[in-house]
């Protein structure tokens, strides 16, 4: 088994050093839906039932227009029978990626979709928090009745209705008349 975090860890290096780094990260990407899309296609690169230099042909096959060292890499797990482990590879790539580029990558949910201005405002005020280029990824869940859920950086705000009519219902619940 393999350690997806140095191992995307150890792409991303090779990928920076080569001037690689940005077309391996849409690949990346892109290489990872496919394979999301066709779980078959991942079991069979990681069958010992199939010969390697078979599957290490199906790779070729499938994705020898990527960069060559992305290709180099999906051989390694390939041989490894690690094709599985590629997400958490990818993760890791990304993150590295991201801190490369002072990018912050922050999810925020709401009830209703966020008007421009809304977003706007929100991710200005997120980089004048964090110093960080910010790329929001909106949701909407009608759940959260209003207010927002952030997520960003191994942190989570949640000042939905929601949650304040929950700890509200808790309060209540543990009080004693």
């Amino acid at each position: 088994m393999i350690d997806a975090a140095d191992y995307g860890k150890a792409l991303f290096e090779l990928a920076m050093e080569t001037g690689a780094a940005e077309r391996v990260f849409e690949e990346l990407a892109l290489v990872c839906r496919a394979l999301r899309e066709n779980p078959a296609y991942v079991t069979l690169l990681d069958t010992p039932a199939v010969n390697t230099e078979e599957k290490l042909c199906l790779i070729r096959k499938a994705f020898g227009n990527v960069e060559p060292i992305l290709l180099n890499f999906l051989s390694i797990l390939c041989e490894k029978r690690s094709v599985y482990q590629l997400p958490a590879c990818a993760g890791a790539y990304n993150k590295q990626y991201d801190e490369a580029r002072n990018i912050l990558r922050a999810t925020a949910i709401t009830a209703r979709p966020m008007s421009g201005k809304q977003e706007l405002a929100l991710k200005e005020k997120l980089r004048r928090l964090t110093g960080k280029t910010v790329i929001l990824e909106k949701q909407t869940d009608a759940g959260l009745i209003g207010g927002i859920t952030l997520r960003y950086g191994g942190v989570q705000l949640d000042d939905s209705i929601r949650s304040r009519l929950d700890k509200l219902q808790r309060s209540l619940s543990q009080t004693i008349v």
